[in-house]
């Protein structure tokens, strides 16, 4: 079963046309906040996912090639204060991640904020319950370049 979920009721309704192209009774599309997804949907036991996938609310930085008009909306603050949001939508999920499950962090945002500062908190907040690991082999033909350290 895929369950797949948006605070935003507009890309929920672009999830279940996708969804449904795909012609599945495994599908289930909600419309909730991330962070205080519930941990059960009503059927008495509590949902342990082997996936998560956290595509988080960011700033889009890294979309500014494609989309001009971002440079004269663009700040520094802008991942700042998207930061807190982003660490509690990953806290839940890795809350709702079954033993020995993956979660996949994801912004489209080239801000260290965003990215490796999210993800450094997270781990900090799991005291090695979570371990980081090299995608790279999983995906060989993403291109990547390594975390920065320092920021």
């Amino acid at each position: 079963v895929v369950i797949a979920n948006d605070a935003d009721m507009d890309r929920c309704r672009l999830l279940v046309h996708q969804c449904k192209r795909l012609n599945s009774a495994h599908m289930l599309v909600l419309t909730h906040d991330g962070q205080f997804l519930p941990s059960n949907l009503g059927a008495g036991e509590n949902l342990r996912f082997d996936r998560v996938l956290c595509d988080v609310p960011c700033s889009g930085d890294g979309t500014l090639r494609k989309s001009p008009d971002m440079w004269r909306r663009w700040t520094d603050k802008n991942g700042l204060g998207l930061h807190r949001l982003q660490l509690s939508i990953a806290v839940r999920g890795a809350q709702l991640l079954d033993v020995g499950g993956q979660l996949v962090y994801s912004t489209c945002s080239l801000n260290p904020m965003e990215n490796e500062a999210v993800v450094l908190a997270l781990l900090r907040r799991f005291d090695g319950g979570l371990r980081l690991i090299d995608g790279a082999a999983r995906v060989p033909l993403l291109k990547r370049a390594p975390a920065l350290k320092t920021w």
